[in-house]
Parts: C-alpha cells; structure tokens; sequence
C-alpha cells in the first residue's frame, strides 16, 4: 500500500510539473524574440491619456495648418521640431526661417468647388526611435473630403520645449498600407 501512493504522488507531482509548464509556455507575455526582421521592430505601446489628447490635438492643428489653403505657414514651422524644419541646416531651425522657405504654400488658394477638408486622427501610440528620428509618440491623421479618396499620414511627435511637436510625416501609401487600419508604426519606422 504504501509503494502505491507513492506512486500516486510521483504521477500526481509529474502531471502538476507538465501542466505548469504547457500554462506557462501558453501564457507567456514576454516579447517576440528580435529575428532582425524591420516588421519586427515597431511595436504598438499604450501611452497615457493626457499625452495622447495633446499629441492628437497637436498633429491635428499641424495637418490643417499645412493642408487648409491657404496653409498657415506660421503655425505648421512652430509645430513642428527644430530638425524637422527645412532650414535647420541654414539656421539651426527657426520658425522665421521656416516661414521663408514654405512661402510657396501659403500662396495656395482654395479651390471653391472642393468640398472642405476634415480630419480624424487616431492610433496614438508610443513609437520607438528610427534611424533618424527620435522615440516619440506615433498617430494617424486621416484627411477626408466629402466625394473624394481619403489620404493617410503617419506622424512622429516629440516633446521639445515643453510642447509635443512634429519631427516626421509620413505619406500612408495605399498600395503597400491600404488594408491595414493601425500602419503608424511600421510606416515611422521603416521611413524614418
């Protein structure tokens, strides 16, 4: 009697240890192992709240500033990073300077039988640092007007100078991202 419980317990024990094993391999939240594939790479984190209504309503007011015509050159080169300006290598970045080179834009005029441009933006998420471009947090800003093709752009802001502000924008192509609704990451990644 006894040699069987003993047993018993050598099953019981080897069956708890096999079953623990098969949870925790199941269960494992730990990250993918890096196989040096770029898709690998970017990956989506959630960020708080606050920063993600202040990045949202920054990339907002950057995308009708440079999309609206007449553009607001003005505001589009203050919302944007000092290195995102054209004229950082002439001056170091200044909004004056900025202004001066993207006079072109705002030289735009409407056209009165377009339909008005509005924008939805969403997939805030933190976004990890490219090649040329600092960690930031990541968004989709969707242009849309009513009878036309809406167009996507994937933008990088970073803090500086206490406000979140644009370091890169990034045209959603179509062909390569059309059937994927969250390509922020992997489109600042492999662009940036």
């Amino acid at each position: 009697m006894h040699s069987w419980s003993y047993v018993g317990r050598a099953t019981g024990l080897a069956a708890m240890v096999l079953m623990t094993a098969s949870l925790t391999a199941c269960g494992s939240s730990g990250p993918a192992p890096d196989n040096g594939n770029p898709a690998s790479q970017p990956q989506a984190k959630p960020t708080g709240a606050a920063d993600d209504v202040q990045v949202a309503k920054a990339a907002e007011a950057f995308m009708k500033a440079w999309m609206f015509d007449p553009a607001d050159v003005k505001t589009m080169c203050e919302l944007e990073t000092k290195a995102a300006r054209p004229n950082f290598t002439d001056d170091g970045g200044t909004v004056d300077g900025c202004v001066a080179s993207r006079k072109t834009l705002a030289e735009r005029t409407r056209e009165p039988d377009r339909a008005p441009l509005r924008f939805t933006l969403d997939h805030v998420q933190d976004v990890k640092a490219s090649r040329k471009h600092p960690a930031g947090k990541g968004v989709l800003a969707t242009g849309q007007r009513d009878g036309e093709k809406p167009f996507r752009y994937a933008l990088r802001l970073v803090k500086e100078d206490g406000r979140w502000r644009v370091e890169q924008d990034e045209d959603v192509y179509e062909g390569r991202y059309g059937h994927t609704a969250d390509p922020v990451a992997d489109v600042l990644w492999s662009m940036g």
